[in-house]
């Protein structure tokens, strides 16, 4: 059985290979793209360099990555949503070399199935479960990669919003001592830490190379899964717009922004009600009972 079952496994592997390599097809563009070099239309030092551990790995691995994505796609890991997570968590990576590292995980998640279908097959498992199972190790694998970066993302998009009302205050007071926006940002980038402080670093450095500051807080605006991220970009860039005062606008947000915190907080308070009587009813309220009837049950035992 066991041995019936490798040699299914080797032949749905070779079959596959074989019917992956037949519906590649290479466009006329493809085929001379190589021997081919374009003329970059910007200069080469404004351009970020995702750099890779294996580039050869990932110049043969292309073609299977263009045809994961499509399958990754349909379970709803698109590409554009990859991509925004991928700037919210902060990564330089691009998707295709997250794609690369979603096939890793999945191959992991193939062989710890592999294994443990190979151990119930030697015990009688029906070799159909033990296939199924492979597949969805290998599935489990790639959907996990996905999870952390969606984790990765929401955990620096909170460290934005809880690090924006100090940095809108030295905001505000930077600008009322009279110093230009990008200025005050650069000012208060340079003198703090943090997941924001960089973000805004990142802003006023492309401002260096060229880049709007209006054009740079609109993409920031554009790629803040945060409400008051966005309002911070946008009041800033209507202030630079119109004239309008900033300080004022920059206080009343980071005002805001503590008391939308504070009540965020007591909903999640109220809403864990039921789980924060656990340790009460369980562990406080039975030890409470035990000192309560120990002295009485000792008298008891005494008397008897």
């Amino acid at each position: 059985m066991t041995g019936g079952l490798i040699g299914l496994l080797g032949g749905l592997g070779f079959w596959l290979v074989t019917w992956s390599w037949a519906r590649r097809r290479f466009t006329l563009a493809e085929r001379i793209a190589p021997y081919l070099r374009a003329e970059p239309r910007t200069s080469r030092l404004l351009q970020v360099q995702a750099s890779t551990p294996f580039p050869t790995l990932a110049r043969l691995a292309a073609p299977l990555i263009a045809d994961a994505t499509g399958v990754l796609e349909r379970l709803g890991s698109t590409t554009s949503s990859v991509a925004r997570r991928l700037t919210q968590a902060g990564r330089t990576a691009s998707v295709e070399q997250f794609r690369l590292e979603q096939l890793g995980w999945a191959a992991v998640g193939t062989a710890v199935g592999l294994v443990i279908a190979l151990a119930g097959v030697a015990r009688g498992t029906n070799p159909v479960a033990a296939l199924m199972l492979v597949v969805v190790a290998a599935t489990t694998g790639a959907i996990l990669r996905d999870y952390e970066l969606s984790h990765a993302a929401r955990s620096r998009q909170a460290d934005l919003l809880q690090e924006l009302p100090d940095f809108a205050e030295m905001t505000a007071l930077a600008v009322a001592a009279g110093e230009s926006p990008l200025a005050a940002l650069e000012r208060v980038s340079r003198m703090s830490s943090g997941a924001l402080s960089a973000e805004v670093s990142d802003l006023v450095a492309r401002t260096r190379t060229g880049t709007s500051l209006t054009a740079a807080l609109t993409a920031l605006s554009a790629s803040a899964s945060s409400t008051e991220l966005a309002r911070f970009a946008d009041s800033i860039v209507v202030a630079t717009d119109r004239g309008t005062p900033l300080a004022e606008v920059l206080r009343a947000q980071a005002r805001d922004i503590r008391e939308n915190s504070r009540q965020r907080l007591m909903e999640v308070g109220g809403s864990k009600e039921i789980l924060m009587m656990v340790p009460v009813v369980f562990l406080i309220l039975p030890v409470t009972v035990v000192f309560a009837l120990f002295p009485g049950l000792a008298v008891l035992e005494v008397g008897l």
